[in-house]
């Protein structure tokens, strides 16, 4: 955990606090919340640290996680052009810090309200969420952090005019998520499958066509 994921957990913790004081009159369940509620912000807010060799012709999982969706969609932030789209869901056990897929600087960005629906489902893409447009020289990458049902937040480290490189950390999504990428699809090709396990800004997902993939 660094500070910053310590920071957005300290909420939680406050919160079992403040309960542990009403629950004060049933003595046998005294320390019991506030323990276990921390227990699990030391295993959700866990933030590993990563090495990673980063590749120019490649995007990366933008989330730990498991593919759930790859497809073709149109994107405004890409001029309305069909995009390859893959979609990472974040289970509860899984690192909920999210990571830059490719280098540049962050042109676009909107923070969108939304509903309750659980995230592995395909209309959570109604939920709240935050969308980024990455662009370096003639490429741009859009990612969409979509929050689950159950905290509904999401907490960006990187915005608007904020320049990043493969696998810095951008955001932490709180309790259940999902994460897309959306990339030109003349310009990329899918590597990701649906049901491949994916590691935020290691594993590789689209490598770009006029570029080469190393092994």
């Amino acid at each position: 955990m660094t500070w910053r994921t310590l920071r957005e957990a300290r909420r939680y913790v406050l919160l079992a606090l403040v309960a542990e004081f009403f629950l004060l009159p049933f003595g046998r369940w005294r320390g019991r919340l506030l323990a276990g509620t921390s227990l699990i912000c030391l295993a959700f807010f866990r933030d590993p640290r990563r090495e990673l060799a980063p590749q120019p012709d490649v995007v990366y999982a933008p989330a730990d996680g498991t593919i759930v969706g790859v497809d073709t969609v149109p994107e405004k932030w890409l001029g309305g052009e069909e995009a390859l789209r893959i979609s990472t869901f974040l289970a509860l056990h899984d690192v909920h810090v999210n990571r830059s897929p490719a280098a540049g600087r962050i042109v676009e960005a909107e923070s969108i309200g939304g509903g309750y629906a659980p995230a592995f489902l395909r209309r959570a893409e109604g939920n709240h969420r935050k969308r980024l447009a990455i662009e370096n020289g003639d490429r741009r990458v859009v990612v969409v952090q979509t929050a689950g049902m159950l905290a509904r937040k999401i907490s960006s480290w990187a915005w608007l005019g904020d320049r990043v490189a493969p696998g810095d950390r951008i955001a932490v999504i709180h309790f259940g998520s999902r994460a897309e990428v959306i990339v030109p699809a003349r310009e990329a090709e899918q590597l990701a499958r649906v049901g491949q396990g994916v590691r935020a800004g290691v594993a590789p997902i689209a490598p770009y066509t006029d570029g080469c993939l190393v092994a």
